[in-house]
């Protein structure tokens, strides 16, 4: 018997859903509009349900990209994982949104991989794969500065993710060693990512889970007064 799992990614830009079996990708949908989670994310779910033939009453998981990224479309996703996952009484499993944006690079010939997400001016939050998706460190905050990422000069780096042309611009370095691969997560690629936690039951609380913001929202208040 397959099992089904509802794929979400809300972290960036793009907003995409897949129905995925056995750690393959059935069907998956993203969006073309920029920003627009909470109008397309439901109607996306009910889409790739019905394309893929699967009843939501099916589905043995729902699977969440867990940060950082955008506050809003983390808390979007996150939601509606939980709704759906509470009414069906299934798991929820969460993926890191930079392992998302690092899986699809594994196996390309090279010996690590550099994920990215464009946060404001010069930054980019970042965290570095190995081919296993293994990361070598913790997930951070980094201002991009003329000699960052030096020590893998002289590895075979792929970067990835939409701070990848940001990185590339700022660096006065230049080694024939990093690939640059600007790319968006999107739900396909978190395929076999959430079904390996599947089967080992990495599951979360779902009344307690909460996505990985990195940061505060940058909230600001109203300069002037609305009347």
């Amino acid at each position: 018997m397959s099992s089904y799992i509802l794929c979400i990614e809300t972290s960036g830009p793009q907003c995409s859903v897949a129905i995925t079996s056995e750690g393959k990708t059935i069907v998956d949908h993203v969006t073309e509009d920029a920003w627009h989670h909470s109008q397309f994310l439901t109607t996306y779910i009910d889409q790739v349900l019905k394309e893929a033939d699967v009843d939501v009453n099916q589905l043995d998981a729902v699977a969440v990209s867990h940060g950082p990224g955008s506050y809003t479309g983390l808390r979007v996703g996150a939601s509606t994982a939980k709704g759906i996952c509470y009414a069906s009484d299934i798991p929820l499993i969460s993926i890191e949104t930079l392992k998302i944006i690092a899986s699809p690079w594994i196996n390309r010939e090279s010996t690590k991989i550099l994920a990215s997400i464009d946060a404001r001016r010069d930054e980019i939050y970042y965290n570095v794969y190995d081919q296993n998706l293994e990361a070598q460190q913790d997930t951070q905050a980094h201002v991009v500065l003329a000699d960052s990422f030096e020590l893998y000069r002289d590895e075979r780096l792929i970067i990835t993710g939409d701070g990848a042309a940001k990185t590339r611009e700022l660096l006065s370095h230049s080694s024939e060693n990093f690939i640059y691969k600007p790319s968006y997560p999107s739900a396909k690629h978190m395929a076999l990512l959430a079904y390996n936690k599947y089967l080992k039951n990495e599951n979360e609380d779902i009344a307690y889970y909460s996505p990985f913001y990195m940061k505060p929202p940058n909230i600001t208040s109203r300069k002037k007064p609305l009347f």
